[in-house]
């Protein structure tokens, strides 16, 4: 279980950002020597290590908050706009605390008492407190730099990556309906045809009444209080607007496997689909007999692979 939950790729990242984070520090240390650090001798890559080690700690810990407690983690599923956003929500929470952490140990460091720096004239004080906000803030808008590139690049190669297994799975989708075609063909002579299921699609207004099999269609569009159908009929593509909505019009198809609705607007038959491609940031399904891209909202991207999952499955065993 433990090793399943450090595969997750918010887990992943929450370890690379801190890794790259204590990195960053250490090498920053190294080429600016704040705090008076060149009057250190003996301890100084002593010094570099620990605030590294405690840089890396304390990102660890304030990413896995913000990613499991605020539920704002840095996950490509997600907008790149948002994740964008919880990085800056992370970075903000991570300022204080850092910068609380590296005046404790630099009391420890060069006092031997991690309460010296809040001492001074026999009074509290927040000075040093200051200067490690002053620093790591500096840091923090240079590191969040490095974020934003990552997630950007992170974003694209998940939306690359899962363009990628839904076209394979499309790909294999189609070799087996015309695999199951060829199958029926060459044993329709020989075997009584079997009764195809219809759907009665009925609009609201006059007598709008559609009667087909749910296979012939290809998508349905909802256009205010319309709906667009995009059917084959007699080998042609055609159209019927009706004053009826989406939920009834899937009610009315019933649980077949290869409908899905793919965005809060459109309803489509993956038999129809050819592949998927990525346009600004946005899914889009390519239609067969169709020019019209097919947006797929991005939380029912995973509604589309599971279906063809399914899909796929289910031919696997009828094999």
């Amino acid at each position: 279980m433990m090793k399943r939950q450090l595969k997750e790729p918010i887990n992943i990242r929450i370890i690379h950002e801190s890794v790259y984070a204590g990195i960053f520090v250490f090498l920053l240390l190294w080429l600016t020597m704040p705090f008076n650090v060149e009057t250190i001798h003996e301890g100084r890559p002593l010094f570099f290590l620990a605030q590294s080690v405690i840089t890396t700690a304390v990102s660890m810990i304030t990413c896995i908050f913000t990613a499991h407690i605020l539920h704002m983690p840095m996950d490509p599923k997600l907008p790149l706009n948002t994740v964008h956003r919880n990085s800056i929500v992370n970075y903000i929470i991570n300022i204080p605390i850092l910068a609380l952490a590296l005046t404790l140990f630099g009391g420890f460091f060069f006092c031997n008492n991690p309460i010296e720096p809040w001492w001074h004239g026999g009074q509290f004080h927040f000075d040093y407190f200051f200067d490690y906000i002053y620093y790591v803030s500096a840091t923090c808008i240079f590191l969040y730099i490095g974020t934003y590139v990552r997630n950007r690049n992170w974003h694209l190669r998940h939306q690359l990556e899962e363009v990628r297994t839904i076209n394979a799975l499309l790909e294999e989708r189609q070799k087996a309906i015309a695999e199951q075609t060829e199958k029926e063909d060459e044993t329709s002579d020989n075997t009584p045809c079997e009764e195809v299921r219809q759907c009665h699609l009925v609009g609201a207004t006059g007598n709008s009444t559609l009667i087909l099999p749910p296979s012939n269609i290809i998508y349905v569009e909802s256009m205010s209080n319309y709906a667009n159908i995009c059917y084959m009929e007699s080998d042609e593509v055609r159209h019927k607007m009706m004053r009826i909505t989406l939920k009834q019009i899937m009610e009315s198809i019933g649980s077949e496997p290869f409908m899905v609705q793919c965005h809060r607007a459109f309803i489509v038959n993956l038999n129809f689909v050819v592949s998927m491609s990525n346009r600004n940031s946005a899914y889009q399904l390519q239609i067969f007999g169709t020019d019209k891209p097919i947006p797929v909202s991005r939380n029912n991207t995973s509604v589309v692979k599971e279906k063809l999952l399914l899909n796929t499955e289910t031919q696997r065993h009828r094999e």
